[in-house]
């Protein structure tokens, strides 16, 4: 029954998400920021009330108080961040700019109307031309989705966060179906679905970045591969393969996680059937075929061989773990938001995000061995693998694992509460003020620390 209710809120997510396309198309083109911020506001609660709705008679769990409050205080703390630093003035004054012109920032935005006006002219599922699509490269596919919210012809840039929140929102649905998968109760699948929806990096609504939409397909990937684990074998390689494919859309290197995973299960349990090893066989052209065909292989060598060129024997172990630390901690030190420049403004979310996430860690850690769900070490294994996959990089970039971090919320269901959370966070938060006193004390000031420094 679970099973069938879960497959379920699937399918009205995907309603929820059409619904708030089709009222954006009809609202109207050539609207205002005004009129247009309403129409994509009136649109997003419609869909949220919706969901929330049929979460509740599928589940018997009432989420839509929350999370119309989570939608609120996001485009809240969105616009303060709009108003005062990137676009002061948007909807008073018709003829203010934006002031805000870091190009890769942009870089979405951009496409995204390059996109919907090849779309509007031709038609909704029409895709760009060859030449386009191949300059975009690995970000076509999710800028081709996010372009949804221009195909009214209205292309204004505050709408990005309603979009943002929206997501943000599925994403806590989807985490409380992986919670529900676990066996968690209705009080237990509630708060998952609180902390996931209040994730810090969210916050900022107005980040015109894919990590957002793209958080949700990943974490959609990952239902499915956990979906697929008592699958049959047809069944079985259509989940991984979707899977694949949603988790690509936030970043390809993550195509071959799916496959990866159902491969350890596969050899934990042992070849034991006919049907196991047909299985196996299957996956094995499917890992064969996704090795061919992405540059999963440049990628690991160009990061990892790089990384490892550098550290050999004692040194590569006293580094590895200096820079899983760094990795941990995100940007460091925490004076650097008050620069206030392009390239920290919005550092104030990842540092939230990095309590966020070392106060899931410590709680995975503390009740792990209180979960008997077969699907905990799989979700272990693959946050760790995230948090690998970040080192890679010359600068390490936290933003490549921390959205991550909620998936291991189900883990420590049976004894998480609001509470215990808040004063877990309340306290690593307080770690890291001291850390950065002991730190700024000692006039190592401009000396980073943290990652993306």
């Amino acid at each position: 029954m679970k099973i069938y209710n879960s497959s379920n809120i699937l399918f009205h997510l995907f309603i929820s998400y059409i619904l708030f396309i089709s009222i954006l198309i009809f609202g109207g083109s050539d609207l205002g920021r005004v009129e247009s911020y309403l129409v994509a506001f009136f649109s997003a609660s419609l869909s949220i009330l919706y969901l929330s709705y049929k979460f509740n008679r599928l589940f018997g769990i009432n989420i839509a108080i929350m999370a119309m409050i989570g939608f609120y205080i996001k485009l809240l703390i969105g616009y303060i961040f709009w108003q005062f630093y990137m676009w002061p003035d948007y909807f008073i004054n018709p003829n203010s700019a934006l002031a805000f012109e870091h190009r890769e920032y942009l870089f979405s935005h951009n496409s995204m109307v390059k996109i919907a006006e090849h779309r509007i002219v031709n038609n909704f599922f029409s895709l760009p031309p060859v030449e386009y699509a191949l300059g975009q490269g690995k970000y076509i596919f999710i800028n081709y989705i996010m372009s949804n919210l221009y195909m009214s012809g209205n292309y204004n840039l505050l709408d990005f966060s309603i979009q943002n929140t929206l997501f943000s929102f599925y994403t806590a649905v989807v985490t409380s179906l992986i919670a529900i998968s676990f066996g968690c109760s209705k009080r237990q699948t509630k708060i998952i679905f609180i902390i996931s929806l209040f994730q810090p990096f969210s916050f900022i609504s107005i980040m015109i970045w894919r990590d957002v939409v793209g958080q949700f397909f990943f974490y959609l990937g990952v239902y499915l591969l956990l979906f697929s684990f008592n699958a049959r074998m047809i069944k079985v390689l259509i989940m991984i393969a979707t899977s694949s494919l949603s988790m690509a859309l936030l970043r390809s290197v993550y195509v071959f996680i799916p496959v990866l995973l159902y491969f350890i299960k596969y050899i934990k349990d042992g070849i034991i059937s006919v049907r196991k090893i047909l299985i196996f066989l299957a996956l094995v052209a499917l890992f064969s075929l996704v090795l061919s065909k992405t540059y999963l292989l440049g990628f690991l060598q160009a990061g990892y061989s790089s990384y490892l060129s550098d550290a050999g024997g004692i040194k590569f172990l006293l580094l590895l773990p200096i820079d899983y630390v760094r990795a941990l901690m995100g940007p460091f030190p925490w004076i650097n938001w008050f620069e206030f420049s392009d390239n920290t403004i919005f550092l104030i979310a990842n540092y939230f995000q990095a309590v966020y996430v070392i106060s899931i860690i410590y709680l995975t850690t503390k009740y792990y061995k209180s979960s008997k769900s077969d699907f905990k070490p799989y979700l272990t294994f693959l946050f760790f693998l995230l948090l690998s996959m970040s080192l890679v990089t010359s600068d390490i970039h936290s933003e490549y694992f921390t959205f991550a971090a909620a998936l291991l919320l189900p883990i420590s269901a049976k004894y998480l509460t609001i509470n215990r959370f808040l004063m877990t966070y309340s306290s690593v938060f307080l770690g890291f003020i001291m850390l950065n006193i002991i730190y700024l004390s000692f006039g190592l000031y401009n000396q980073g620390l943290g990652s993306n420094l």
